[in-house]
């Protein structure tokens, strides 16, 4: 069953702050060669159609909550969705239904009929099917990127904060150390566990070479009750670093929590310093169109070559002062409120024509 409206408690929909007319202008050509190719390789797997059958087998039954699993319809412009009750007041939800709006003001969707999961990502292949996701791991070809929620909401603010905080501190006047602060996400920890994390290994790592690395948590979640008060006495933990105070130095790291770190690796990569990037399965929509040592650093997933990356930084001062300004002219360039929806739109296009 369908449903044409939101019930009266929840809030206004939270939508992008567009440019009209760059929009317009963004919609009548050619979108970037990367986004065809995301959005071609994502569909890949549905070339030869996307039938009725395989969405109501997708959405039933107890998926629907497991997955938090939204269906949308699209008919002769008019939008329809069938939800789990739960989902009515998600800002996910209401953030990407702002977007669909959005975008039917500027250009006319097609009929279509599509699949979205709310999660923050997938440790694997669910085996739902034709879904979109806001994050996957890499090899699963059944699931579709979408812009995250983030993304959705536009970056409003990170849009405004992170560039002017740039213009206050010139490559010459970054520390030249690797800085992190964030929460113990990426599994469940015990007092025999909590080594195995990515984030934990970042933070030892910073205790055994403090002039190398600043890293710190500043928030103990996911864990037993004796974890916190254990990791504060190791000298883990440790108040948080707003996100002006993070650009003073040169070297920014990136570690996936329990999915991508979706807002952080964005203002990260806007930044003008350079990002060390975990390389793991996690990918978003637009992580395709990044290049190792021309938009970031990239490191082990491990982080075992982490200090080699560092001192190849300090030592190759010019070179990454570059990648730091290739990142920040790429998210300029291709990561616009208006870039989002025209990434969506072009999705839902080429998705509808699979139809049948």
């Amino acid at each position: 069953m369908f449903y044409n409206k939101l019930k009266q408690k929840t809030r206004e929909i939270r939508t992008l702050s567009i440019r009209p007319v760059v929009l317009k202008k963004k919609l009548q050509k050619d979108p970037p060669r990367w986004m065809i190719d995301q959005i071609e390789n994502d569909l890949a797997a549905y070339s030869s159609g996307i039938t009725k059958e395989m969405l109501d087998r997708a959405f039933c039954g107890d998926k629907v909550d497991t997955f938090s699993l939204v269906r949308f319809s699209i008919q002769r412009g008019h939008i329809s969705f069938s939800h789990d009750e739960k989902n009515l007041d998600s800002k996910h939800f209401k953030g990407l239904l702002g977007c669909i709006k959005k975008l039917q003001e500027f250009a006319p969707l097609p009929d279509v009929d599509f699949i979205v999961s709310l999660e923050d990502g997938f440790s694997g292949n669910p085996g739902i099917g034709p879904c979109f996701v806001f994050a996957k791991r890499e090899h699963v070809t059944d699931l579709i990127l979408i812009p995250d929620i983030k993304a959705l909401t536009g970056y409003e603010k990170l849009r405004t904060l992170i560039p002017k905080t740039t213009r206050k501190w010139s490559w010459s006047q970054k520390v030249a150390k690797c800085f992190w602060r964030g929460a113990t996400t990426g599994g469940y920890s015990t007092l025999t566990s909590w080594q195995e994390l990515a984030r934990a290994k970042l933070v030892l790592l910073s205790l055994n070479h403090p002039t190398e690395i600043d890293a710190r948590f500043h928030n103990v979640v996911q864990c037993d009750r004796e974890v916190p008060s254990f990791l504060k006495a190791k000298g883990m933990v440790s108040p948080s670093v707003s996100r002006p105070d993070h650009l003073k130095y040169k070297y920014l790291v990136d570690v996936d929590g329990n999915s991508c770190s979706y807002e952080r690796f964005f203002w990260l990569l806007l930044s003008n310093s350079v990002v060390l990037k975990q390389i793991t399965p996690n990918v978003q929509w637009y992580y395709s169109a990044l290049k190792p040592y021309q938009h970031f650093i990239p490191i082990q997933e491990d982080l075992s070559d982490l200090l080699e990356k560092i001192q190849w930084a300090r030592t190759h001062d010019r070179e990454a002062e570059e990648i730091a300004r290739h990142a920040t002219a790429f998210v300029e360039e291709n990561l616009s409120a208006e870039d989002i929806l025209v990434y969506l739109y072009h999705l839902i296009k080429k998705y509808s024509n699979l139809q049948r």
